[in-house]
């Protein structure tokens, strides 16, 4: 044994770590799993299903047990429990209020499964015609020791549709001594007939709170040490089943030898820590993209995969936009810890709506991707806030007497007139590069002129050169769909989407990747040289422009249209927003009248100023 253990102990991985503490601590052999230590003996033990338990209890004190019952659920939640103890109830010798007393011969011989007339049948493995045939006559025998024969049948939809049959006559008028209780993940695959004939109990998931608490009584009981952060990551991990996060609890406490924290928590199920992940975030908004990738570097280096990193960073995402947006009182127990409650005051909620949404995309299509660690850091460099978002940070903490520079540091007096200073170049200089240099920064006269006037705040200098870049683009992307739509052909696009369905059919021959971004595209438009296709998702309308994959899919266009076609990739959204027609801008005579008389009202004072307008 000490030889066994050294070995073990050498190896790396926390399942050889379980291994070894589960060996350390006694017997392999004796050693019972938690879910198992941990079954509830009684219907009072049962948590999360009251109708169930009530109903039962009632039942059982009228003498009201019906022959047949149906239990239906998710895993983990109790069904086959419920089966034993109610197995239990209806043998029990000096049953209680319709619990089971747990001492009698009758429930000891249940409880240990020495019991000859209480009999659990696996459908998955005993899912045939001559299995329910055996199972029909010896039902007919009455009781050795009990007072009812149970039949506990657990995943009945596996069996076959003849066993079905089989089973049915039997299931409708069983002997008074017998009773079945079949359980079922899957109960839509059970015939109507079946459940017509049971009472049938539909068991819900547990809520996290619930499982929380028990969590709690367990570590109490077994003396080890916890965190509430990791008892609810290991609640929300088991998605409502108990049983799953009891084992995952025996799990992080074999790993981290009775400590059962969130680094342990989070080793044991792959995740990342919630602290790190608000670090992540936080790093983010501050635009110190260097710390977002150390920490995606660290994470990889210890296997966390990309699209669990995604899915642990989506949740936090929910949580913090939950806290911003709900007051404090009503939050549940796991959201009201200190580094989610801090972040959720520096961080806004369109920011972590924006990042729901991109995340979102981005773990829809990780599946399809050759480097799902290159996508996620495109994604998160996509969420670093822009130089408008930064501004709209700064004046947000501006005070009385100065700006709070981008490091937080306060700058009064002078000083912020330099950092505005500075915010207005690089709004400045965030123009466009095919932009001309005066369309946004002050020249000559009216340079002069605002060098005079009172110095406005970043934001007010930043929001309109972003509308303006904004105008800007969106005018030229208008531009080329107005060009494309007089050289239009309608025989062409026609052709194109006649035969869209071969060009899928081309593309998948090829490359079944770049099948998975175009099927969830439409051609619309189409000219002698070109065809214009849009997209809802913005990250299918970038997958498909990619040098290689465009290539592939010209290659289909001309291959099953018979047409070199130049594509065109464009999103839904912008599409609609061409066809509808939009009022013309302000001319530039009117705009540049106007910035004069704003700038003339600032130089000599709004009392010594008129403004006349003419025709």
């Amino acid at each position: 044994m000490t030889g066994f253990m050294r070995l073990f102990e050498k190896l790396p991985s926390f399942r050889t770590r379980t291994l070894c503490v589960l060996v350390k601590e006694g017997s392999a052999l004796s050693y019972q799993a938690l879910y198992r230590m941990w079954r509830p003996q009684t219907f009072r033990d049962l948590i999360g299903q009251p109708h169930v338990k009530q109903t039962l209890v009632n039942a059982l004190q009228r003498g009201q047990v019906a022959h047949a019952y149906l239990f239906a659920g998710p895993r983990g939640t109790g069904k086959t429990s419920a089966a034993k103890i109610l197995a239990k109830a209806v043998n029990c010798l000096n049953p209680l209020e319709g619990e089971p007393c747990n001492e009698c011969e009758a429930c000891t011989a249940v409880q240990n499964g020495t019991g000859m007339d209480v009999e659990e049948i696996d459908a998955a493995s005993n899912r045939g015609v001559d299995e329910i045939r055996q199972l029909r006559e010896k039902v007919q025998y009455a009781p050795t020791g009990l007072t009812r024969k149970v039949y506990i049948v657990d995943e009945v939809h596996m069996l076959t549709t003849e066993a079905f049959n089989a089973l049915l006559k039997t299931l409708e008028e069983p002997p008074n001594h017998t009773l079945f209780v079949l359980a079922t993940t899957e109960p839509h695959k059970i015939p109507g007939t079946i459940i017509s004939r049971c009472q049938r109990f539909d068991f819900r998931r547990i809520a996290p709170e619930l499982m929380v608490e028990r969590l709690e009584t367990v570590c109490s009981t077994e003396g080890w040490t916890r965190s509430e952060e990791a008892l609810w990551k290991i609640a929300q991990a088991a998605d409502g089943g108990l049983r799953d996060a009891l084992g995952l609890l025996e799990q992080t406490s074999a790993f981290g030898g009775g400590d059962i924290s969130s680094e342990n928590a989070a080793h044991v199920m792959g995740g990342v820590e919630s602290v790190l992940l608000v670090q992540l975030l936080q790093a983010m908004w501050q635009r110190d993209m260097a710390k977002v990738l150390n920490l995606l570097g660290d994470w990889y280096e210890r296997g966390k995969d990309a699209t669990r990193i995604v899915h642990d960073l989506l949740q936090i995402l929910r949580d913090l936009v939950i806290i911003k947006m709900s007051p404090s009182d009503s939050l549940p127990g796991h959201l009201r810890l200190s580094s989610l409650q801090d972040a959720a005051q520096q961080l806004s909620v369109p920011w972590l709506m924006q990042g729901v949404k991109k995340l979102g995309e981005t773990y829809t299509g990780l599946r399809y991707v050759d480097d799902p660690r290159l996508a996620l850091e495109a994604a998160l460099l996509a969420l670093v806030p822009r130089d408008e978002d930064t501004e709209e940070r700064l004046h947000s903490a501006h005070q009385a007497s100065g700006v709070k520079s981008e490091s937080g540091v306060t700058v009064p007096g002078k000083a912020a007139d330099k950092a505005s200073a500075s915010t207005r170049s690089d709004a400045n200089d965030s123009r466009e590069p095919d932009e001309p240099a005066g369309a946004t920064g002050p020249s000559g006269r009216q340079g002069r002129e605002a060098a005079l006037a009172p110095e406005p705040s970043a934001t007010t200098l930043a929001k309109p050169a972003a509308k303006k870049n904004g105008r800007t683009s969106e005018s030229r992307k208008q531009e080329v769909l107005r060009k494309l739509a007089t050289e239009a052909d309608n025989e062409v696009l026609e052709r194109v989407q006649s035969e869209w369905q071969q060009i899928l059919q081309r593309v998948k021959d090829e490359r079944i990747q770049t099948h998975a971004w175009l099927m969830n595209g439409q051609p619309v438009l189409a000219t002698k040289n070109a065809v214009v296709v849009v997209f809802s998702s913005r990250f299918h309308r970038d997958a498909v422009m990619k040098p290689d994959e465009r290539t592939v899919i010209e290659q289909a266009f001309a291959q099953a249209a018979g047409i070199s076609l130049q594509m065109l990739a464009l999103l839904k959204e912008d599409w609609e927003k061409f066809q509808t027609p939009t009022e013309p801008e302000p001319s530039a005579a009117l705009a540049t009248e106007s910035d004069l008389a704003e700038k003339a009202v600032r130089v000599f004072g709004k009392d010594l100023v008129e403004i006349i307008d003419g025709e």
